[in-house]
């Protein structure tokens, strides 16, 4: 189950956009849910192999709660405590990795019944996890890897449309962050940067899983064939499909640990 919610969740968040904003909701409820249940495998893990095959308690594995960023800081503690010559070893950590742990954490611990608090009344201090998405994640993404010479083909393109049809048509839509977008020229414009957004917000969260999935194969490994720990033979599989390179992550949109 970690391991396909992790795929479900980098999958969805390559569809997700300004006027399908549900794909955004989708991939945050897969991504917090995977991401949770690996940090919590991993803290089994290392706590059986640690305890001479006890696991830990009921009570030990709630502390963490749906608290992701805790579950993150207990990863890497015991990251560095393991093999340190695999691939992968360091923690993703640059801000917008931060930003997509940030979102997620958030979604996975206030802000998951954000639309149904928002209209009971109860939402207060609570942000729009699609906006803060946008803020956290998206920007600095566009900051880095839209470059001018795309802004300036987009921008050619989008006045072309605007020319042509501007005079006859009429464009009602909502952006991320709650900007309205009212012509073309801003369709345009936030169509082309969402889809920059869409392939490195799947490259910046697979890098977050990976690291996770590396995690995984050691104490697997370790727990599997140092310690004859039969519970952990095996625990790696699904997560192996993680285990890739950056220029593969870029070049596939779907992701299932059931499909090759």
């Amino acid at each position: 189950m970690a391991a396909e919610q992790a795929a479900h969740g980098v999958t969805v968040l390559g569809w997700a956009n300004h006027a399908q904003t549900g794909f955004y909701t989708q991939a945050f409820f897969a991504l917090s849910i995977g991401l949770k249940r690996m940090g919590k495998l991993i803290f089994l893990t290392d706590h059986t192999i640690r305890n001479g095959e006890a696991f830990p308690t009921d009570r030990g594995l709630r502390k963490f709660c749906h608290d992701l960023s805790s579950l993150l800081y207990k990863c890497e503690e015991i990251g560095t405590g393991i093999s340190q010559d695999r691939d992968y070893i360091a923690r993703p950590n640059d801000p917008i990795h931060r930003g997509i742990e940030d979102v997620l954490s958030l979604f996975a611990t206030k802000l998951r019944y954000y639309n149904l608090n928002h209209l009971a009344g109860a939402d207060r201090g609570q942000e729009d996890p699609v906006a803060l998405w946008w803020e956290k994640v998206a920007i600095p993404i566009c900051d880095r890897h839209y470059s001018e010479r795309q802004r300036e083909k987009y921008e050619a393109d989008a006045a072309a449309m605007e020319s042509l049809f501007g005079e006859i048509s009429s464009v009602i839509h909502t952006a991320e962050d709650g900007d309205p977008i009212r012509n073309i020229n801003s369709l345009f414009a936030r169509a082309r940067a969402t889809r920059v957004v869409q392939k490195y917000g799947r490259l910046y969260t697979m890098q977050i899983v990976r690291w996770l999935a590396s995690i995984m194969y050691d104490l697997s490994n370790c727990g599997a064939y140092e310690q004859r720990i039969q519970a952990l033979l095996g625990l790696h599989e699904p997560f192996t499909i993680f285990l890739n390179k950056d220029s593969y992550f870029r070049s596939r949109k779907t992701w299932s640990i059931y499909s090759p």
